[in-house]
């Protein structure tokens, strides 16, 4: 029967699959669900860029970009709300 010594993997392929599965439940929670679809318009309020409506063009992580004419503005998605 092997020893095992400190330190070392008790088995490679288990730790190549936990690995993985940390590697995937991070990305995860990385990538919130953001609750605004491509296209529509929202309010975004936020003391450094102020109050602007624009249509969601991006959406990256918890952040979603707005088009507002020929700008892109960034805010977080819970700084955001639906125009009335």
């Amino acid at each position: 029967m092997g020893e095992i010594h400190g330190g070392s993997p008790a088995s490679g392929t288990r730790v190549g699959r936990l690995s993985a599965l940390v590697r995937r439940a991070m990305a995860r929670a990385r990538t919130a669900a953001v609750p605004y679809r491509l296209g529509e318009i929202v309010i975004g309020d936020d003391p450094f860029n102020g109050r602007r409506e624009g249509r969601v063009a991006v959406k990256k992580g918890t952040f979603v970009g707005l088009q507002i004419g020929d700008q892109m503005c960034f805010y977080d998605y819970r700084q955001l709300r639906r125009s009335d």
